[in-house]
């Protein structure tokens, strides 16, 4: 009898002694950003990305008026003193009241000289913040001063005429500078806190989060790759969590440079009290990206239309329920948001936005964020997702 031929020797490498074929949650964190980053941070995608985080300060630089030229064309006009001298001997005349040579020419030199020192003033003292408020203060700080000036040179019968004519003064200047519709807080930074907390802050960052968390499950299902990460050694929950925090992450870092790039534009035009500000902007957007985010996980996974459902949660919740004024506007997540902007001096005194306490409104978004993630990972665990149904018009 013929032996049998020996087995025969499998040439196979061995297995990678650093492979993790059951990796913890710090190890599937660890994969899906690198995936997250690598995919984004290419060359082929560098121009692009730097143009659009661009365009916002350039908004900004362009709209909001330096110092100077905000000056020439905002002037107090507090009229000429020659004229003012003529109106108040006119109003004293009426009264039979009438000024002597000296008493005009002494209303002459008061009114001249505390006029061009207010209007000096105005231009070398206007900070980044100055406004129709700083504007006011300065025109009623100027007619208190020539009414002291004026105590030695009216007698009291004419001094009670003059306090008549400087409330209309006062009154017809205030008139003068304050445009119809424009609040009296905003001045020159109008335009960079419209960009910033308006458009910024309010509208670009909660649709961003919400479109590239929404994201998170769609693209797998729409490049077909869900089924390989489902057979990966991780719960579906987890893997949801994963991904949410590697996306977040990576959203903070473009923020980051985000709002950079739009407080060195609010400098470049000499805003005046960015440095407080930057500190609480960046604190309040880190908790921002978490909320927002979470929403944009779990509308992601209830439809491929998350966008649509975004805007129409936006309107119904934030713009409706969040400006009733009963508790039921905790609801809105914006509300908890301006809540703590509201610590920022600069932004109180143009938004007066209503203050809670900070303990409440970080439970209110930190709970949001939870209640949205929690709900998002359980209909991925419990929901089937199919490429077919995803490509699907």
């Amino acid at each position: 009898m013929t032996e049998a031929p020996p087995p025969p020797i499998s040439t196979a490498p061995p297995p990678s002694v650093g492979a993790n074929l059951n990796p913890n949650f710090l190890g599937a964190l660890r994969g899906i950003w690198l995936f997250t980053w690598k995919s984004r941070l290419t060359w082929r995608r560098m121009p692009t990305a730097i143009l659009i985080l661009l365009i916002l300060p350039v908004l900004i630089y362009l709209t909001t008026s330096s110092q100077e030229s905000w000056t020439r064309r905002n002037p107090l006009l507090l009229g000429s003193p020659t004229g003012q001298t003529k109106l108040l001997s006119r109003q004293l005349r009426q009264a039979e009241l009438m000024l002597g040579t000296q008493q005009s020419k002494d209303l002459t030199t008061i009114f001249s000289e505390e006029f061009s020192r207010t209007e000096n003033a105005w231009r070398e003292t206007q900070s980044g913040d100055s406004n129709a408020t700083d504007r006011n203060a300065q025109i009623k700080a100027c007619y208190e001063r020539i009414s002291k000036r004026l105590e030695n040179v009216l007698d009291d019968k004419q001094f009670a005429q003059w306090q008549v004519f400087k409330k209309r003064g006062i009154s017809v200047n205030i008139g003068n500078g304050q445009r119809p519709g424009v609040l009296p807080g905003w001045g020159r930074t109008s335009p960079f806190y419209h960009w910033l907390i308006d458009f910024y802050f309010f509208v670009i960052l909660p649709l961003s989060c919400v479109g590239a968390c929404g994201a998170l499950i769609r693209e797998e299902l729409q490049t077909d790759t869900l089924g390989f990460l489902t057979t990966r050694p991780l719960t579906r929950a987890t893997l949801m969590i994963v991904k949410y925090l590697s996306q977040s992450a990576w959203l903070q870092i473009i923020v980051l440079v985000q709002a950079l790039l739009l407080f060195a534009a609010g400098s470049l035009r000499q805003i005046s009290g960015l440095g407080s500000l930057l500190g609480l902007f960046l604190a309040v957007q880190f908790v921002a990206v978490l909320t927002w985010s979470a929403l944009g996980a779990f509308l992601g996974l209830v439809t491929k239309r998350y966008m649509a459902i975004a805007l129409l949660y936006g309107f119904i919740v934030e713009m409706g329920i969040g400006r009733i004024p009963t508790n039921i506007n905790t609801l809105s997540m914006m509300r908890h948001l301006k809540s703590l902007l509201a610590h920022s001096s600069a932004l109180q005194e143009i938004y007066d936005w209503p203050m809670r306490t900070d303990a409440f409104s970080l439970a209110a978004l930190g709970l949001g964020t939870v209640v949205f993630l929690s709900i998002a990972a359980f209909m991925f665990t419990f929901k089937e997702y199919h490429h077919a149904a995803e490509t699907q018009k």
